[in-house]
C-alpha cells in the first residue's frame, strides 16, 4: 500500500512538473500583439499592410496589428484621446510636426537607449536632416523616420530639347528660371513655370535668398525683411507683369494641385514644383525631374519632411520592447526601400541606394533619384510653434501678393504685424 502511494506521488510529481514546465515553454513562446495606428488610405495603406504582413511572417515574438485612420490628423486626434483615457497604441505613425509636439510634451518613449543595444540598427545611416524631426527639447531621439518626401521641379522634355534648353542650366537659380520662362513665352506661348501654391515653396526660396520666418531666438516674425520683400516681390512681378510664370489656387481640397499638374502634362506650363509623391501620377515619356533653384548665387535650401515612427511612453513595457522590434524592422534598409517602391515616398538611408532592388527601381524611375539627392541637401521644414497662427498669417500675405497682386513690401508688413501678436500672445502664456 505505501509502495502504491509512493508511486501515486511520484506520477502526480512528474505531471505537475511537467505542467509547469509547459506552462514555462509557453510563456516563452508567447506572442506579444501591438496596436500600430497609421493615417494611410488607399496604396499607402495597402503599402503598410504589406511590410506589417512581412514584419508578421518573418518572427514568432511580435504581432503587429495595423490600426488604420483616415489622415494623420486623425491619427494624431485619436493619439490624444488614447492618452487621455490612459490606453494608448503601442506605436504610430505620425508626421513630423505631430510628433515634435508630442515629444516635448513627453508622450513619447525616448529611443537612444534601445538603439544603443541594437548593433544592427545603424544610426548614423539615416539622413541627419530627417533624424531632427524626432528629438524632443533636451536633444533625446523619440522617433525614427519611417519615410520621406521633399518638392522639385518637373519639366516638360519637349518644350526643353525643342528650344535646347539645359535644364542644370535653367535651374540653377530663380534668375535663371525666368529667362528661361521668357524664352518659353517668346517661342511656344506657354507659361514658364508655375511655383506651386504651397507656402512651404514660397519659405524654400526666401530660405535660398537668405530669410527665415523666426528670429534665430524665436521671438520675433522676420518674414518682412529684405530677403522675403526680393523673393516675393520677384515672383509677383513674374506671374502678374510678365506674365511668364502662372499660379493656380482656389478650389477644393487638391484642387489647384491637379490644375498645376494637368497644366504640365497638357502642355499648357512647361514646369512645376511638386512631390516626390506626383511621381506615380506622371508620365516619364513626357518630364523629367529636377532640383529645386536656388536664389541668385546661393544654393538651394529645399524643405523635406519625414513621417516619423514612435513608441508611446504610456504602453506596458514588453509592449514597447515588441513595437521597437516592429519600427527597428520598418527602418531597415531592404525594407524601407521595398515600402518607397511601393508608396512612391522617399528612403531615408543612405544604404537603400545600394539596395539591388531599388537600383532596378531607379533605372525606371530616375526622378526618385532626384528627390533622393534633393533630401540630402534639404533643410528642416518650419513648425509653427502658434499651432498655425503664424503660417496663417504668411499664407494671407502669400495670397495678397500672388493672387491679388498687392505689392510685397506692403503684404509682408501688415501680415507680420498679425503673426507678431500671435507669436507675442503664445510666449506670454507659455511662460
Amino acid at each position: 500500500m505505501k509502495k502504491s502511494m509512493l508511486v501515486v506521488i511520484l506520477i502526480l510529481s512528474f505531471m505537475l512538473i511537467g505542467c509547469s514546465n509547459k506552462k514555462e515553454v509557453d510563456k516563452e513562446q508567447e506572442i506579444v500583439e501591438i496596436e500600430y495606428w497609421y493615417g494611410l488610405g488607399g496604396k499607402l495603406g495597402e503599402a503598410m499592410e504589406t511590410i506589417i504582413q512581412d514584419f508578421n511572417s518573418s518572427q514568432d515574438k511580435v504581432k503587429v496589428v495595423g490600426i488604420k485612420q483616415s489622415n494623420y490628423e486623425e491619427t494624431m486626434k485619436m493619439i490624444q484621446a488614447s492618452v487621455a483615457a490612459q490606453k494608448v497604441p503601442a506605436c504610430c505613425l505620425l508626421d513630423m510636426t505631430y510628433t515634435k509636439s508630442f515629444a516635448n510634451k513627453n508622450l513619447l518613449e525616448p529611443l537612444d537607449s534601445y538603439i544603443e543595444r541594437d548593433k544592427e540598427f545603424k544610426l548614423d545611416d539615416i539622413l541627419n536632416v530627417l533624424l531632427l524631426y524626432g528629438k524632443n527639447e533636451n536633444g533625446e531621439l523619440c522617433a525614427i523616420p519611417a519615410y520621406g518626401s521633399t518638392h522639385f521641379f518637373y519639366y516638360r522634355n519637349d518644350v526643353f530639347q525643342e528650344l535646347n534648353l539645359d535644364p542644370d542650366e535653367v535651374f540653377k537659380s530663380w534668375q535663371t528660371l525666368a529667362e528661361a520662362s521668357k524664352l518659353i513665352k517668346e517661342r511656344k506661348g506657354i507659361y514658364g513655370a508655375d511655383p506651386m501654391y504651397d507656402w512651404h515653396h514660397f519659405i524654400d526660396i526666401a530660405v535660398a535668398a537668405g530669410g527665415s520666418v523666426l528670429s534665430s531666438d524665436k521671438t520675433k516674425i522676420t518674414f518682412d525683411s529684405e530677403e522675403w520683400i526680393c523673393v516675393m516681390e520677384s515672383l509677383r512681378k513674374w506671374i502678374h507683369e510678365d506674365e511668364i510664370m502662372k499660379i493656380n489656387f482656389g478650389g477644393e481640397g487638391w484642387e489647384s494641385w491637379y490644375k498645376t499638374v494637368d497644366d504640365v502634362l497638357q502642355g499648357r506650363t512647361a514646369a512645376y514644383i511638386g512631390a516626390s509623391a506626383d511621381i506615380s501620377d506622371l508620365d516619364f515619356d513626357i518630364v523629367s525631374a529636377h532640383v529645386q533653384p536656388g536664389w541668385e548665387d546661393n544654393p538651394a535650401k529645399p524643405f523635406v519632411v519625414a513621417v516619423m515612427n514612435q513608441i508611446m511612453k504610456d504602453a506596458p513595457k514588453e509592449e514597447k520592447e515588441a513595437a521597437y522590434e516592429w519600427i527597428a524592422y520598418f527602418s531597415r534598409a531592404d525594407v524601407n526601400a521595398k515600402f518607397c517602391m511601393l508608396s512612391g515616398y522617399v528612403p531615408v538611408r543612405n544604404s537603400c541606394m545600394e539596395i539591388d532592388e531599388y537600383k532596378k527601381f531607379l533605372e525606371k524611375t530616375p526622378a526618385m533619384k532626384v528627390a533622393f539627392d534633393q533630401m540630402k541637401i534639404g533643410t528642416t521644414c518650419f513648425i509653427d510653434p502658434t499651432g498655425g497662427k503664424i503660417k496663417q498669417a504668411l499664407v494671407d500675405a502669400i495670397d495678397l501678393i500672388l493672387i491679388e497682386n498687392v505689392p510685397a513690401e506692403q503684404a509682408l508688413t501688415e501680415m507680420k504685424e498679425v503673426a507678431q501678436k500671435d507669436l507675442d500672445e503664445y510666449l506670454s502664456n507659455a511662460n
